[in-house]
């Protein structure tokens, strides 16, 4: 197993399903990697450490364009340059890991993602991180009429 960073490992910021039953290769390049361990030391490291013993699941992390393509995203997205995680935390809210982010962590886009307040385990947390220009962009995406639709700022 080789580890980006002391408790995320390159086989959890690449494991899809889709990509297993589809047979598409999912494997990074150096710098697709580069960028893995940097989300991993500067968003994924303190926020295990903040959240302790309360397991940090990596939902989606790096995707292949053929893969991002395949699952209806865009070939474009950062989680195709190493540089996105979607995650969730395990005995905390989804709004809260979102908050705690936005207030302690550099990043270059948060997102949450499909929240239903009063429902502290619903949707999930998109973010993105860059070495350099780190926007510290928040959005929250909502369904509405059957549509993904973004908002400024972190909204529950």
């Amino acid at each position: 197993m080789t580890q980006l960073s002391k408790h995320f490992s390159l086989e959890e910021m690449t494991k899809s399903s889709t990509a297993s039953r589809m047979g598409i290769d999912n494997t990074p390049n150096e710098e697709q990697i580069e960028n893995l361990k940097a989300i991993c030391e500067n968003i994924l490291e303190p926020l295990r450490e903040y959240y302790e013993s309360r397991p940090i699941t990596i939902t989606s992390g790096f995707r292949s364009p053929e893969l991002s393509e395949a699952i209806k995203s865009s070939r474009n997205s950062q989680h195709c340059k190493g540089e996105a995680v979607d995650l969730e935390c395990i005995h905390a809210s989804t709004a809260e890991v979102a908050f705690w982010i936005e207030k302690n962590l550099d990043f270059d886009q948060l997102i949450l993602e499909f929240y239903k307040p009063g429902d502290p385990n619903s949707g999930w947390v998109h973010v993105s991180y860059k070495d350099e220009g780190n926007r510290k962009s928040t959005l929250t995406a909502s369904k509405i009429n059957g549509k993904t639709v973004y908002t400024k700022g972190l909204n529950v």
